[in-house]
């Protein structure tokens, strides 16, 4: 069977498992593939602030880039919280002069932003795939579909990387 290596669920396996090889079977990959979709949003929200507070630290360890990454993960829990705040307006309606008005406010236009660039990324990668659908040729098969034909027939198929 034929796969794609710059597809999401080889990224994914990639991501998980910090390697760069790829496994030559599918029958230890697709269970492996399971395990990294189900504990992947975990490890996600775990790794956050590390993979924030650490992207360019691999290229460069200076005091000032330490300091400008330390301050945009604090910038970005204040963001995660302005977001969450909106939610108190089903609640609770805090006074015109607060903070916390302030902080629901902030948090309506981050979410207003996030959606129009949510509904932006959406119509290019859209734009994107129909581009690369009308020039690639070439058909990758579906892992799931694959793997379940496996399984009825009892074997394990060899993946052949694109």
């Amino acid at each position: 069977m034929k796969l794609n290596q710059n597809s999401l669920s080889a990224k994914l396996y990639r991501w998980f498992y910090k390697t760069d090889t790829m496994p030559t079977n599918l029958c230890p990959y697709f269970w492996k593939l399971v395990t990294a979709v189900i504990l992947s949003p975990l490890l996600a929200i775990y790794t956050l602030p590390y993979e924030i507070i650490n992207y360019k630290r691999r290229r460069r360890d200076t005091y000032s880039n330490m300091l400008g990454e330390s301050l945009s993960c604090w910038i970005l829990i204040a963001a995660i919280i302005s977001m969450i705040s909106p939610l108190g307006f089903f609640f609770y309606m805090p006074d015109t002069d607060s903070l916390l008005w302030v902080i629901m406010g902030v948090g309506c236009i981050l979410w207003g932003s996030l959606i129009l660039v949510g509904i932006g990324w959406g119509i290019y990668e859209t734009v994107k795939y129909l581009k690369s659908k009308n020039s690639n040729t070439e058909k990758t098969d579906n892992v799931i579909v694959e793997m379940v034909k496996a399984k009825y027939h009892k074997y394990c198929p060899k993946i052949d990387w694109k």
